[in-house]
């Protein structure tokens, strides 16, 4: 098993879509959408990794997961909440 923060667990394998393994002594920290802080942490996030210089393909695939997580948000109300 593989923890993930302090809530979460995974029994297989991460890696980067192209195969890359993330090593096991690296922490990971998961955030799901129902987090109704997530939009605005994940926006000033962008926001820095633009002013750091990020490439602009990782800038457009924040947006698109931006985008992703409001919509699912917007349709999913009723299992929004603060961070737990």
């Amino acid at each position: 098993m593989r923890k993930i923060g302090d809530k979460y667990q995974t029994s297989g394998d991460i890696t980067k879509l192209d195969g890359t393994p993330i090593p096991e002594d690296e922490p990971l920290l998961l955030f799901r959408a129902k987090d109704n802080l997530l939009i605005e942490l994940l926006e000033h996030y962008q926001e820095l990794s633009r002013k750091a210089g990020s490439p602009e393909e990782q800038i457009n695939s924040m947006t698109s997961t931006i985008d992703e997580i409001k919509s699912w948000q917007a349709n999913h109300q009723d299992r929004l909440g603060v961070p737990d």
